[in-house]
């Protein structure tokens, strides 16, 4: 009786420690970071507002809602083919919000371990609470950056009297770039924009998981370099494991037939976000957090 009363309060305490620690990195990775969320809302607005723009001074658009306009966002961008296409078509719409999500994790992880984080790791004794914390941080930060964008939609909708998740087709082939024929024969759209709100966010998750990773293991620099090769590749690539072509709506299944397949998208996607997971909590536990200071110190 008393081994299983000592087994639940090391249970309790443990939890009570990760709590505490996941607090610490939403006051000091989140809280403290307002302006930098705060500019996120600021390049939201600004898309939004040139989407408007685009509406208002294209005949062949009456109206538009929230659902165009999160189209409009999350559009992506088509393959690049050298046969037909002649120029690159990398959507800044598309780059700059992921871009700058990448700049708000930037190294927040090295910078923690190397000062707060530490004090914390010795009074706990966890450094996989720690990272545990870390990776719950990351995905709280994705979350936080699309409430942001979604929160500005809204607003807008509201404004220009358009609150409403189906899209328009008129806007979608005039605006968006999509194919009339296509979006005749397709009835889905509604379909199409909740799948782009959920496949992005889990590409946002897969990307902040991948960059605090590689960011402990190797370097922050890295971790925001493969972030962005993996945006910029995108349009050129059909290959399953580039996760950025899943989440454009220009190349998702729903949208067209020749599209790529969403459920394959989340499989990756989920294996490639545990398997960082799990190497960071290999790798903090076997860290010299003392020596490689330094190391880290002179790079700064």
């Amino acid at each position: 009786m008393q081994k299983t009363y000592n087994f639940a309060e090391k249970i309790r305490e443990r939890v009570w420690m990760l709590w505490w620690q996941i607090k610490s990195d939403i006051r000091e990775g989140i809280v403290q970071q307002w302006k930098r969320f705060a500019m996120l809302g600021i390049i939201y607005t600004v898309c939004v507002i040139y989407f408007i723009m685009i509406c208002s001074f294209s005949r062949h658009i009456d109206s538009y809602t929230c659902g165009d306009m999160i189209l409009w966002v999350l559009r992506g961008v088509k393959k690049y083919d050298s046969g037909v296409i002649k120029t690159v078509d990398i959507s800044s719409v598309y780059m700059l919000p992921n871009i700058f999500v990448a700049y708000i994790v930037g190294n927040y992880v090295i910078k923690d371990l190397y000062g707060f984080g530490k004090n914390i790791i010795v009074r706990t004794g966890s450094r996989f609470n720690w990272w545990i914390s870390k990776c719950i941080w990351g995905i709280l930060t994705a979350v936080l950056s699309y409430a942001i964008l979604y929160a500005v939609i809204i607003v807008a909708g509201i404004c220009t009297g358009g609150v409403k998740l189906a899209p328009t087709p008129e806007v979608c082939y005039s605006a968006i770039s999509m194919d009339k024929q296509i979006i005749i024969q397709n009835t889905n759209l509604t379909g199409l924009v909740i799948s782009l709100m959920a496949m992005s966010l889990l590409m946002t998750i897969t990307f902040c998981i991948i960059q605090i990773t590689v960011g402990l293991i190797i370097s922050p620099v890295i971790g925001y370099v493969i972030v962005m090769s993996y945006l910029i590749i995108g349009a050129f690539s059909d290959n399953p494991f580039i996760i950025s072509i899943y989440c454009m709506a220009l190349r998702n299944g729903i949208y067209s037939p020749e599209g790529y397949n969403i459920l394959l998208g989340v499989i990756i996607m989920a294996a490639i976000t545990i398997f960082c997971i799990v190497a960071g909590s290999l790798y903090i536990r076997k860290m010299d957090i003392i020596n490689q200071k330094h190391e880290w110190q002179g790079h700064e």
